[in-house]
């Protein structure tokens, strides 16, 4: 799949590959949509050239600031107009790259079902006449994309000249996005029985944060149900993976759903090879220095592996951790392909684990902060891999550090 907006854009296969200790092989992982990176020689800041739409409308000089961004800031769109009159009204909005150009990149006019409400969407309509016009557009938290872009519909008219898609919406610009770690927060738990049933009040008031494509934090696609989100435990396919974290002075909590139609794996052992199959993994450091960090994973059967790193990928396969973990899985495992619901897992890690292991200083506390990952190893059709992270790696490796979440405890 390509994705070009004259000179000014390119898209990049973005195939992943979370590969385990040095001395393993996992397959590789692809999402299911590749991403675009921009390539433009302004710096990314913006589209030259008038946009003219048939009626006669025009687009002209336009402005987008700031240069660089964050997740959560406000991007301020200034252009000019001429021929938008009275009664017209156009559509200015801020998307995403990858659901931006999905209409070029796949030579349709118009986008698939599932694909038209990106939750980042942000949109703004304007009533003409319009002449010199300014438009805010907050960017949605947290922000995976290297970019933001600009797009502007007039209703009832089509772009024929200038930056714009094969569908005739217009590009106004495109701004580079300043990225960052996903901020994760652990609750203060009470009384939590590790038993894969999230029906302690620490699990009930929680939604959980969803797993995105693990190399460069795009919507899972398969998670298409907007608006309001139940708590973890009730395996909805529309809402995808999540997962939520909780603490008390003995151990670091996690919870997970997980959904899937086909439940499938094959290992039954202890330190099994999980990760060639299908699991739920978890990665826990101080830092984000890629040294001195735990891997714990855990299949739909309740199986487990788990190994410890004294340095990036040196990895030590014959540890075992002490470590609690239950899984309640809805459907058959292994069985035919009738439907299945999915997996819930609940993990417990003694404080005193990770902190002989890791660079965490013990007791923990209240405002103490690590590092953390959460994966998802998803097989389409017990074949095709599928990776979902917690905080996206920005590289093909589970292992990656660099971006990896900052878990806070509160």
């Amino acid at each position: 799949m390509s994705c070009l907006w004259g000179h000014l854009v390119a898209a990049s296969a973005c195939g992943g590959d979370p590969r385990g200790p040095a001395e393993r092989a996992e397959p590789a992982v692809e999402p299911v949509l590749r991403a675009a990176e921009f390539v433009d020689p302004q710096g990314g800041q913006r589209f030259d050239g008038d946009v003219r739409f048939a009626g006669g409308a025009t687009i002209g000089a336009r402005q987008l600031s700031p240069a660089d961004p964050r997740a959560g800031e406000t991007i301020t769109v200034r252009f000019t107009a001429t021929g938008i009159g009275a009664g017209a009204r156009l559509k200015v909005g801020l998307r995403a790259p990858q659901i931006a150009g999905l209409q070029e990149a796949r030579g349709q006019t118009s986008v698939p079902k599932g694909q038209v409400d990106d939750p980042r969407d942000r949109f703004v309509e304007l009533a003409g006449p319009l002449e010199d016009v300014v438009v805010e557009l907050p960017l949605a938290s947290p922000w995976h994309a290297s970019h933001a872009v600009i797009v502007a519909e007039l209703v009832g008219d089509f772009a024929v000249a200038g930056p714009r898609r094969a569908d005739g919406v217009a590009i106004l610009g495109a701004v580079r996005v300043v990225g960052g770690p996903m901020q994760v927060r652990a609750v203060r738990a009470s009384a939590i029985t590790v038993d894969g049933v999230l029906d302690e009040p620490t699990w009930s008031g929680q939604t959980g944060v969803p797993l995105t494509l693990s190399l460069d934090g795009e919507p899972d696609p398969t998670a298409t149900t907007r608006g309001q989100v139940t708590p973890l435990g009730s395996l909805s396919p529309g809402l995808g993976t999540r997962v939520a974290f909780a603490w008390d002075d003995e151990f670091l909590y996690a919870a997970a759903d997980v959904p899937d139609d086909d439940l499938w794996t094959e290992y039954t052992q202890q330190d099994d090879p999980l990760y060639k199959q299908e699991a739920f993994e978890l990665f826990v450091a101080a830092t984000n220095e890629g040294r001195r960090y735990l891997e714990y994973q855990v299949s739909a059967r309740g199986v487990t592996f788990d190994a410890r790193f004294p340095r990036y990928r040196a990895g030590d396969e014959a540890w075992d951790s002490r470590w609690r973990t239950a899984v309640q899985a809805s459907g058959t495992v292994d069985g035919p392909r009738d439907r299945d619901h999915g997996f819930v897992v609940e993990v417990a890690i003694p404080w005193d684990e990770l902190c002989a292991e890791t660079e965490l200083a013990c007791p923990p506390r209240a405002g103490m902060q690590l590092r953390v990952n959460a994966f998802r190893l998803e097989r389409v059709g017990r074949k095709r891999a599928v990776g979902l992270s917690l905080s996206p790696t920005r590289a093909p490796d589970f292992h990656a550090w660099d971006n990896a979440a900052v878990l806070r405890l509160e």
